[in-house]
C-alpha cells in the first residue's frame, strides 16, 4: 500500500466513525435537523451554503452545519466563501482552532460581531489558497510549449472571481513573478490565462491571446476555453515593453467586459 492509499484509508476510517457518532448526518437526518426539504437543501448545496462529504459512495454532511447553537446564517455566508476548498478541507478549517482567528474554531467566531467581520476575512484568504491564476507570456513570434516564457506571474486568488480581474491581480500583487525586469519590446506577444487547483497536476487554460502591436494600439485576438474568438484593439501607447503592453490590456478588459 502507497502512503497515499493509506492516507486515504485512514481518512475513510475517520468518516466512518463520524457516521457512527452521527458527526455526519444522512440528508434525510440533516432536512430534519433544519427542518427543510430535500429540495432547499439541494439550492443550498448549488450556492454554497452546504456542502457534503462522500463516505462508501453515500453523501452525508457535517452535522455542525445544522447545530442550533450556531448563527446559521452567518455560518452559511461563511460555507459559501469556503467553495474552493475541497468539503473534506471546508470541514476541518471550520471545526479546527485557528490562530488568526485568536487560536478559536471558525464556528466560535461567529458568536460575535467583530470576530466574524475578521472570520469573513480569513475565510477569503483561506479559500483563495486553493486556487492559483497565471498569466504567462510568450515575447515575438514563437511556439507555445518553448521552454521558458519570457514572464509568468502567479497569485493565488478565488477562482470564482472575474477571469481578468485575477489576470491583472497576477500581474500587480507583487507575489510570484519570474524572471525580474527588465523586459523585452516586441510586436507580438502570445499570453496564456491558466488556473490550477491545489493538489491537482492538471491545469486549466481559461484564455488565450494573440497580441500584435501596430500604431501603439495592441490588436488582441481572444481565444476562450469555450473556443469562442474576439477582436479587441486596446491603446497602449507609453508601454515600453511586451509586459506592460499585456498589463495594459487586461486592465482594459477588467475594466470593460465587466460592464457588459
Amino acid at each position: 500500500m502507497t502512503f497515499r492509499e493509506e492516507i486515504h484509508r485512514q481518512a475513510q476510517t475517520a468518516r466512518r466513525e463520524m457516521v457512527r457518532t452521527k458527526q455526519l448526518l444522512t440528508l434525510n437526518e440533516f432536512c430534519e435537523r433544519l427542518g427543510v426539504g430535500g429540495r432547499r437543501v439541494a439550492q443550498m448545496v448549488a450556492v454554497g451554503s452546504a456542502f457534503s462529504i462522500a463516505v462508501d459512495g453515500v453523501e452525508y454532511f457535517p452535522s455542525l452545519l445544522a447545530d442550533p447553537c450556531v448563527d446559521r446564517k452567518r455560518l452559511q455566508s461563511i460555507c459559501r466563501i469556503l467553495v474552493p476548498a475541497p468539503p473534506a478541507c471546508r470541514l476541518d478549517y471550520l471545526s479546527s482552532k485557528q490562530g488568526n482567528l485568536g487560536d478559536v474554531t471558525p464556528l466560535e467566531a461567529l458568536a460575535d460581531e467583530k470576530n466574524y467581520r475578521w472570520l469573513r476575512e480569513m475565510a477569503h484568504a483561506w479559500a483563495a489558497e486553493w486556487s492559483r491564476t497565471s498569466v504567462q507570456i510568450y515575447a515575438g513570434l514563437c511556439e507555445l510549449g518553448e521552454p521558458e516564457p519570457t514572464y509568468v506571474a502567479v497569485c493565488e486568488t478565488d477562482p470564482r472571481a472575474d477571469l481578468w480581474r485575477r489576470a491583472l491581480e497576477a500581474m500587480e500583487s507583487g507575489g510570484y513573478i519570474t524572471p525580474p525586469s527588465p523586459y523585452p519590446s516586441a510586436g507580438a506577444a502570445t499570453v496564456l490565462v491558466v488556473r490550477r487547483e491545489a493538489g491537482d497536476s492538471n491545469h486549466v487554460e481559461e484564455a488565450r491571446l494573440d497580441v500584435s502591436i501596430v500604431d501603439k494600439v495592441a490588436r488582441v485576438l481572444i481565444h476562450t476555453r469555450d473556443l469562442r474568438q474576439e477582436l479587441e484593439e486596446v491603446p497602449v501607447a507609453g508601454a515600453d515593453n511586451i509586459v506592460e503592453v499585456v498589463r495594459l490590456v487586461v486592465a482594459a478588459f477588467s475594466r470593460v467586459k465587466n460592464t457588459r
